[in-house]
């Protein structure tokens, strides 16, 4: 009892307690209500506002201000009612200008606001809405808006929660925090709502079904982004909480490019205030109200219209007859300007109407064609289900043309909104039998239908069955009827639908999953694996497991295996999967395959995209389980290259990938797919797919129809197939063509080139009969005329995006884009004299041909971008509108002379101002509304008057005093800034509003002028975003404008001269200028006159006199300027010694042209050197100060610029300026010659000839010519001074008896005029003494590269040489010391040139002198077969002429001249531009020539007479650290600064650039206007690269070449042969050559196609197959066996056409024999179509037969060597491979499995012959492993799965070797044995593999014959 009493006490206890706690934390009750005996009389004011959020720029918006009145019905229902709304506009500048009253609009609105509503309400939660019947959309919105802002969720138990609210958005995550104030029994409430966290969003979009979201980093990069703020005030009221305050603020903010500040801005904010609460009761509306459900925001059934403009659509009939009437009559001759509007708006009005009513405008249309085509046009892009009822009709009824109906019908299936209403009219469209009579307007539309299902299941949860049954349907009848086109359309389609219904149909196509499969032609399974693509996207893992199945199966195609590879990376597998492929990879024996699936992990591990984020990283861990050899695979081997990019700062980013497949059969690849995808904040698109694939042409092109089934050897050769165990010819490939192409991932349409048409094609071309008949209708066609016009739409894009705001107004994103095309064109023409009817191709060469032409294309594209309020009321936006238009009228009349080689084109001058292209930008504020159509408000987004950027505005100082000086600096600095702001227009410039831009292009002589001009004003000036860049307006065009000319301009005239005419049409051209000059006169002959006429000599002026000065030595150096005029044949009286040393004489490039620039080289120089300098000489001579200009700071100048390698010397009268390291000896010291003082002995070059005729390798005319322009004035009358101190780099070992590497000139072969001569070292300790010592000095840049030789020379001539290699010594140490191991970049390259055309040799001290003579006439005669302008020995071979034709007959215009000469060693070609106006001296000149073998040369100068700039380009081969190497050098002396300013951003890039691609870089003082790039060959497929730029060095080591290059053996010079350009004629043919494969037996060495090598000795007197045409056509077999018993000795023969060759060797030669018969060796046959050439070469015999697909074979009785062309490639069979390049796979039997080792593959290819028939006395046998075999515990008896070598019965062997084989394995007691017939052993399973012996030499004494 007590245990009871206390337990019941306890319990109250605890009760008591928690009553107590309860009413502790008691709140009033704050479940907001109203009374139902009450009514409330609120304000309210809403309002919307669309723009940026910077202030002082233009917005608009809307705002509705009204009294509420909200009163009880009865519990739980309200009534409210609207009263007095006034809507006001906004359309200006924010914050200055004010909300705008709309009467129209209040209007319009406040007929339905007005009404009464009611809705239910409960503890602060609205219920259901009801109103009057048929209330608009916008109204019911409009108050769904108001309600939103009572709906509170109030939890009494918390004051801080989340959860998923309800509200006019969708259900969203909302958070709310409750304030109380206990004393005034109030409350305050604030909710926020976020918009990007929504489980049920309200929203719509249209035009996006193809762009999928990221499944990555959703949340986080998302454009639209949007959140909302509420606060409350409540206080207690009997009815419980009231709502006395509401407030709400809600944003939405787009980032079009994701850029954290460039945002615009919709804010919407609402305002609710409590004004006073009546005690009455609200009577019940007298009129039916109809639910409209709860707050979510309903959109309209129709949605509104496009938010570029508002049109009626009341009468829908009329207007679009009226507006097709406004398009047709206004857009006759050119796009009128308002026609993208008013063809949107026509798109717009079709949208409204029905099918009948389209069906009556039709026909009021009948016989308007034009009408139609616009209507047709409006129609298809309108996307309803009427228009589609339309279109079906008019197919229906056949009133489309072929042309139209293929246009249209896609058009609109493509544009269709897909929902249930249009997917069964589709269906039936696509179904409907004129459709499917029709291939093409069937593949169009199956592929438009299979999208619009695409999209509609997109939208669905399951897909119907009816929606893709017609495509099932065409399936299952192509696979029925075995109809390729339809499969292939089938899959195509299915691959469109993207449906996991539709995998069991595929599979029907896949041998793997189908048996009845295995015939379908690999192009159909490679669709079928296609199509599974995007059936991947909603069924990952089934898709995966198929296709991981495919990829595994080896017996599948390789191609087959490598499309479902790729088709797995697009599903984007986890790592488990991507382990498992590359577990495939390493087993895989097929090397295509391999190298797919290796690049393709290799190129996605690189990717950065986001969504590849997981994908790449896998990868990145697959690939180590990869052998690297897989990546140094050649171009023959399937590849995937991935290009792509991502910015992190915009969120976007693009991909590329190039999918190549080779296929064994082709050298090239066999199909390319390419596509391009875009990533752009969160969501991703395939943008574009292009795949183009081709089989079987080479055979197209190769057979030429030749008869091979028919020649006599064919069957020959398929019976010997047949003799070979399980031998199958290859299966034919049917040849194909086929590409498609694709748009956002959807397949639009594709096109298949078969059999036939190839054929027809091939033989259009080939066939002398049918080409001409194309041409005579060619040539008819021309003759008859045509003339047409045409205006069509290309494009009308729609993406809109809405969102509800929380005023219950709609907020819409849209953009807008059509594509307008227009052309008319006349063309005519006539022939003379006309063709005659026997019509031959050859007529065409002897007529003329007159066509006149007028062509006006043009194009109009216009772009929309609009966010604001769009109701079917007004639209309130922000509108970026964007145009381009581009015109290019073509109008001319052409005279085509076929005979004379002439053509004439003239056209009309300029008249008038003609625009090509103009480019409009603006953006605005718009406000539209439906009561004042045709009248909208626009308020440019950025004012004319926006404040520009601070720092722009001038300092005003206060101070009077100093006023003036500071307008005058300001003044100053304002035109300062101008000018330096115009050359900054290029860049994106902040700081300034307003940018412009002309630049003009005047062609006087034409009377036009070209010039592009731009305007833009934007505001990057308050943020630097593309986003405020966007905003202003900008312009932009290019227009031809008329220049006043002095006299009128008829025409414009091209004429175009080739051949021998060329010339005349020169001199007749420009002969009327020239005589009126009357200089005619002076001119004898059509040379000089062309020389007169081009200006040559003006171009060529300087460099020939220089020549000529060289010829006689100056008495005074200061007086060279004068005799540059002087008679080059007068002699001067001077000694032997004096003109020997005059070679160098230095009046040479004192003048050059080249002289500007040596100045900037100096300094290189000079930095260069003094990297490696132990001691700098300078020397100066005393009797050069005296001269005006001082001969030290020559001999400054050229210390500089000579190079290492030598101390300098200076040899002066006065012994008293010797400096520390420079020798001086008198002029009458030791051996000198007697009249020394004469000779001017200062240091120079001829830069011209240098440039010509030396490698000039790194800087040869430039620091040659600063030197030689110090010899001006270096030494006087009476004594001879040299200045030729060259700087000193001596060697580390500086004792100079120890040179090593002196560069003391013994052998100068080459006179000084020419510094090209290679200067040979030899080790000299001691001094030499000559009377004219010539030291080259050469520009080496390498640490130990010089040593310092001391000689002593009365006149010594620094010859500088910038050989910019090595040059090898005679010391072989110091040559080991040299190239010790370098950084590949410090190597230098060596020209092959020089070694060749001066070979080094050592000459006695006494025969210097000589050799110098010698070397001078040679020079002489080269330079005489070398003229300096073509035009002296060739006439010109093409003229080309561009002039206006001028009333007053004078000629001003442009004139182009060729020269050629191809066809001689040296082959060279000019090309001059000159200018015909008179005053003009503007020329361009161009030459190129390839020297010799090994280097090539080419310049391009202009300006005045081709002096004012220059570029120059030099290629030579020769070697680079030892290998066989390439440099091209690229030289700009002097460009315009426009050039170098391009050049220099473009240059900013290259570091970058070069690191992507795997460059090393050093920065390194290179000359400052040169670049080199050096290309040395280390292997066939690897080289090293090394780039060298003025501030940088890049290489790479070990580059990758896709294909293998022929490297030959190393020649050395000795045996180099005479100069001829065969390196640059030769190098495309060799490397194709090099492309060829080959295969050779050389006694029992074999080398395959595929260049596998092994050891394989023949068994003696049997014939193996070595190699043999596999494919259907058998074309040839070649056999071999060995003669006798001699192992080195063979025996060929050759089986083709109707031809057997055999050749046997006999007395030490090959003997011949020809069908059995003895042949002389040289020998031509010729079957049917096709021959054959036999000659002797090299003791051996050579077969030529090209037809047959043999280029090669050679045979000397030792050596055998076939070469097959490229097409035979992947055809071939027997010893010598495939020739598919799967090395692998190599000893592939003639059973097509692959052999164990060399020995069981070469006893294979052995041809059996009938016992007692033939010498061979070998068979094939399957054998039975002698030894018993326990196999998993069985006792078993194992037979051989391949045959084994065996003597013939009756006959022992006398020699084995060993071969392993697989065997078979039976149980011990079964009953199978060898004999068993049934027992194919050939084809079983293989259980073991063992070694057995293979006979291979036999005894037969009683061999068994039968």
């Amino acid at each position: 009892m007590s245990a009871t009493a206390s337990f019941t006490f306890t319990m109250r206890g605890i009760i008591l307690a928690l009553v107590l706690t309860l009413v502790g934390s008691q709140k009033f009750d704050i479940d907001p209500g109203f009374s139902s005996r009450k009514t409330y009389l609120y304000s309210y004011e809403g309002w919307v506002l669309n723009g940026l959020q910077e202030k002082n720029l233009a917005k608009a918006g809307v705002r509705l201000s009204c009294k509420l009145e909200i009163s009880g019905l009865s519990e739980n229902n309200y009534l409210l009612k609207i009263r007095s709304p006034q809507l006001e506009e906004y359309n200006g500048i924010w914050p200055r200008d004010p909300f705008t009253r709309s009467s129209k609009i209040t209007q319009m609105v406040s007929s339905c606001l007005t009404r009464p509503f009611k809705f239910e309400y409960s503890s602060g939660r609205v219920g259901n809405i009801y109103g009057p019947e048929n209330c608009p959309d916008t109204c019911v919105n409009i108050v769904r808006g108001i309600l939103n802002l009572i709906q509170i969720t109030i939890k009494k138990s918390q004051n801080v929660y989340e959860l998923q609210e309800a509200g006019i958005g969708g259900v969203c995550h909302t958070r709310y925090v409750i304030q109380e104030d206990k004393k005034n029994s109030r409350v305050s409430v604030t909710k926020t709502v976020d918009q990007n966290n929504c489980q049920e969003k309200v929203v719509k979009s249209l035009g996006m079904a193809y762009i999928y979201p990221c499944p990555v980093d959703m949340m986080k990069e998302r454009i639209i982004k949007g959140t909302a703020a509420f606060s409350y005030k409540l206080k207690q009221s009997d009815s419980g909480a009231l709502i006395t305050e509401a407030v709400s603020q809600q944003v939405y903010q787009i980032s079009p490019f994701s850029e954290p500040t460039g945002v615009a801005v919709t804010e919407a904010k609402q305002q609710l205030t409590l004004l006073e609460v009546k005690s009455e009761w609200g009577s019940s509306p007298d009129i039916s109200l109809q639910s409209y459900g709860s707050l979510r925001y309903q959109f309209p059934a129709v949605l509104p219209q496009m938010s570029v403009q508002l049109i009626k659509t009341k009468n829908p009939e009329q207007r679009i007859i009226e507006t097709l009437q406004h398009i047709v009559l206004n857009n006759q001759q050119d796009f009128h300007d308002d026609l993208p509007y008013r063809f949107l708006e026509l798109v717009q009005l079709c949208k409204l109407t029905s099918a009948d009513t389209l069906e009556s405008i039709w026909r009021q249309c009948s016989d308007k064609p034009r009408y139609r085509r616009w209507l047709l046009s409006a129609v298809s892009a309108t996307g309803t289900a009427e228009a589609l009822k339309f279109i079906k009709s008019r197919i229906r009824s056949d009133d489309l043309s072929y042309l139209q109906a293929l246009l249209s019908v896609p058009f609109a299936l493509h544009f269709t909104k897909a929902d249930e209403h249009t997917v069964p009219i589709a269906a039936d469209l696509v179904t409907s039998s004129r459709i499917q009579k029709n291939p093409w307007l069937q593949q169009l539309a199956s592929l438009g239908y299979s999208s619009v299902v695409n999209r509609y299941c997109s939208q669905t949860s399951a897909c119907p069955k009816e929606a893709l049954q017609p495509i099932h349907d065409l399936a299952d009848e192509a696979i029925s009827k075995g109809r390729e086109d339809k499969m292939k359309l089938a899959l195509k389609c299915i691959g469109n639908m993207g449906e996991p219904a539709s995998i069991k149909r595929i599979l029907k196509f896949l041998p793997i999953f189908s048996s009845s499969a295995s015939d379908i032609p690999i192009h159909i399974q490679i669709d079928a694996i296609m199509a599974l693509r995007k059936i991947a996207w909603k069924d990952c893992k089934t898709v995966q497991g198929y296709l991981i199945q495919i990829l595994a199966d080896e017996s599948l195609s390789p191609e087959v295996r490598m499309m479902a590879c790729a088709v797995i990376f697009e599903t984007r597998p986890a790592l488990p999967l991507i382990t498992t492929i590359a577990n495939v990879a390493m087993k895989e024996s097929n090397l295509q395959v391999a190298s797919f699936v290796y690049s393709h992990m290799k190129a996605l591990s690189k990717s950065r995209l986001p969504y590849t984020y997981n994908i790449s990283s896998a990868c990145n861990i697959a690939l180590k389980l990869l052998a690297p050899k897989l990546d140094r695979l050649s171009y023959r081997y399937s590849k995937v290259i991935r290009v792509g990019g991502y910015f992190d700062n915009y969120k976007v980013g693009a991909a590329a990938d190039v999918l190549v497949m080779n296929s064994p059969g082709t050298m090239f690849p066999s199909a390319i797919i390419s596509k391009l995808m875009a990533y752009s904040a969160g969501s991703v698109a395939d943008l574009v797919e292009v795949g183009v694939r081709v089989e079987g042409l080479t055979d197209v092109i190769m057979k030429r129809n030749i008869p091979f089934a028919e020649y006599s050897t064919y069957k020959k050769i398929k019976e010997i197939g047949k003799a070979l165990l399980g031998w199958k010819e290859l299966p034919t490939e049917t040849p194909l063509i086929s590409a498609y192409f694709k748009l956002f991932g959807q397949e639009l349409a594709y096109i298949n080139i078969n059999k036939e048409v190839l054929q027809q094609a091939v033989k259009a071309v080939l066939e002398p009969a049918a080409r001409s008949a194309l041409l005579r209708r060619a040539a008819a066609q021309l003759r008859a005329g045509a003339a047409a016009q045409w205006t069509q739409p290309l494009w009308l894009g729609e993406l809109r995006y809405i969102v509800p705001t929380a005023t219950g107004l709609p907020l819409e994103y849209s953009s807008y884009s059509t594509a307008l095309a227009r052309a008319a064109a006349s063309v005519d023409g006539k022939i003379s004299p006309p063709l005659t009817g026997d019509f031959r191709p050859s007529q065409l060469l002897e007529s003329t041909v007159q066509i006149r032409s007028d062509i006006n294309p043009s194009l109009y594209i216009q772009k929309f971008a609009a966010m604001g309020v769009n109701t079917e009321y007004f639209q309130q936006a922000v509108e970026i509108q964007g145009k381009v238009l581009t015109r290019v009228p073509v109008k001319f009349d052409a005279k085509i002379d076929m005979k004379l080689k002439n053509i004439k084109i003239e056209t009309n001058p300029c008249h008038e101002e003609t625009e090509l292209v103009v480019g409009r930008h603006k953006a605005f504020a718009v406000s539209r509304n439906l009561g004042e159509l045709g009248v909208e408000k626009r308020t440019a987004i950025l004012p004319g008057d926006a404040s520009s950027n601070i720092v722009e505005e001038p300092f005003k100082p206060s101070d009077r005093a100093s006023s003036e000086d500071f307008t005058k600096r300001e003044a100053d600095s304002a035109s300062r800034k101008r000018a330096y702001g115009s050359q900054e227009d290029l860049g994106p410039v902040t700081g300034r509003k307003a940018h412009k831009r002309d630049i003009c292009v005047k062609l006087q002589h034409l009377g036009c002028q070209l010039c592009f001009a731009s305007r833009s004003r934007d505001a990057s000036f308050l943020k630097n975003t593309y986003l405020h860049r966007l905003i202003g307006e900008h312009e932009a065009k290019i227009v031809l404008i008329p220049v006043e000319t002095d006299a009128d301009i008829d025409k414009i005239q091209l004429e175009i001269q080739a051949g021998s005419r060329a010339a005349s049409k020169i001199i007749n051209e420009v002969n009327a200028e020239s005589e009126e000059e009357g200089d005619s006169s002076l001119y004898g002959d059509i040379q000089a006159k062309l020389k007169k006429i081009l200006g040559i000599d003006n171009v060529f002026k300087i460099a020939n006199k220089t020549r000529h000065q060289k010829k006689q030595p100056s008495k005074k150096e200061n007086t060279v300027l004068t005799e540059l005029g002087a008679d080059p044949d007068k002699k001067h009286a001077s000694s032997s010694s004096s003109a020997s040393s005059a070679v160098s004489s230095s009046s040479s490039s004192a003048v050059s042209p080249r002289r500007k620039e040596a100045g900037d080289e100096d300094e290189n120089n000079q930095e260069e050197q003094a990297r490696n300098k132990d001691a700098s000489s300078k020397s100066s001579s005393s009797s050069g100060r005296s001269n005006s200009k001082s001969s030290s700071s020559s001999s400054e100048r050229s210390s500089k610029s000579s190079s290492s390698g030598k101390s300098s010397k200076s040899s002066s009268s006065s012994s008293g300026s010797s400096g520390k390291s420079s020798k001086s000896s008198s002029s009458s010291s030791g051996k000198s010659s007697k009249s020394s003082s004469s000779s001017s002995s200062s240091s120079s070059s001829s830069s011209d000839r240098s440039s010509k005729s030396s490698s000039s390798s790194d800087r040869s005319s430039k620091s040659s010519s600063s030197s030689s322009r110090s010899s001006k004035s270096s030494s006087s009358s009476k004594s001879s001074s040299s200045s030729s101190s060259s700087s000193d780099r001596s060697s580390k070992s500086s004792s100079r008896s120890r040179s090593s590497s002196s560069s003391s000139s013994k052998s100068s072969s080459s006179s000084s005029s020419s510094s090209s001569s290679s200067s040979s070292s030899s080790s000299s300790s001691s001094s030499q003494k000559s009377s004219s010592h010539h030291s080259h000095g050469h520009h080496w840049r390498h640490v130990n590269g010089s040593s310092s030789s001391s000689s002593e020379s009365l006149s010594h001539h620094s010859h500088e040489h910038h050989s910019g290699h090595l040059e090898s010594s005679s010391s072989s140490s110091a040559y080991s010391k040299i190239w010790e191991a370098h950084e590949i970049y410090q190597y230098r390259f060596k020209s092959a040139h020089r070694q060749e055309e001066f070979p080094k040799r050592k000459l006695p001290d006494d025969q210097i002198d000589s050799s110098h003579s010698s070397a001078r006439s040679s020079h002489a005669t080269s330079r005489a077969s070398w003229p300096k302008f073509l035009g002296d020995v060739q006439t010109p071979v093409l003229a080309v002429l561009l002039h206006g034709i001028r009333d007053d007959k004078k000629i001003g215009g442009l004139q182009l001249v060729v020269y050629a000469d191809i066809d001689s060693i040296k082959p060279r070609m000019q090309v001059f531009v000159s200018n015909l106006t008179d005053s003009s001296k503007w020329k361009l000149c161009a030459d190129a020539s390839v020297h010799n073998a090994h280097k090539a040369k080419a310049y391009l100068k202009w300006g005045r007479n081709c002096q004012d700039y220059k570029v120059s380009s030099e290629l030579v081969t020769g070697q680079f650290a030892a290998h066989p190497a390439v440099q091209v050098k690229l030289e700009w002396p002097k460009v315009p600064s426009s050039i170098r300013s391009i050049a220099e951003w473009f240059y900013k890039f290259v570091p970058g650039a070069a690191f992507m691609l795997g460059f090393s870089e050093k920065v390194d003082k290179n000359p400052s206007r040169q670049a080199r790039l050096i290309v040395a060959l280390t292997s066939p497929r690897t080289c090293d690269v090394v780039i060298k730029l003025p501030d940088i060095t890049l290489y790479e080591k070990a580059m990758r070449l896709p294909l293998s290059l022929p490297v030959g053996p190393r020649t050395s010079t000795s045996e180099l042969q005479p100069p001829s350009w065969n390196v640059f004629a030769k190098a495309p043919s060799a490397v194709l050559e090099n492309l060829k494969a080959q295969c050779s037996v050389s006694y029992n060495k074999v080398s395959t196609f595929n260049e596998v090598q092994f050891n394989y000795t023949m068994p003696a007197d049997c014939y193996h197959i070595l190699a043999q045409d596999c494919s259907s056509d058998l074309k040839f077999l070649v056999m071999m066996k060995n003669a006798g018993e001699a192992a080195s000795l063979k025996i060929l023969n050759i089986k083709l056409g109707n031809h057997e060759v055999d050749m046997r060797p006999a007395d030490g030669r090959v003997k011949l024999l020809v069908d059995g018969a003895e042949s002389p060796a040289n020998v031509s046959l010729t079957s049917a179509g096709a021959s054959l050439w036999i000659h002797s070469e090299n003791q051996g015999l050579v077969l030529l037969a090209p037809a047959y697909g043999i280029d090669k074979l050679y045979f000397d009785g030792h050596t055998f060597r076939i070469q097959v062309a490229l097409w035979m490639a992947g055809k071939m069979c027997g010893l010598c491979g495939k020739y598919d390049a799967e090395c692998e796979q190599e000893y592939r039997m003639p059973n097509g499995y692959v052999a164990k080792d060399a020995v069981s593959f070469g006893h294979s290819w052995i041809l059996e012959e009938r016992p007692c028939r033939g010498a061979c006395k070998l068979r094939h046998a399957f054998v039975k492993l002698e030894r018993a075999v326990q196999l998993a515990g069985v006792e078993s008896r194992c037979f051989s799965t391949e045959p084994v070598l065996r003597c013939n019965k009756g006959c022992s062997p006398t020699r084995t070797a060993p071969v392993t084989v697989g065997f078979h394995c039976v149980p011990a007691d079964s009953a199978t044995s060898l004999t068993d017939k049934q027992m194919k052993f050939d084809q079983k399973s293989e259980d073991m593999k063992d070694t057995v012996d293979a006979h291979i030499a036999c005894t037969c004494e009683d061999e068994n014959c039968t």
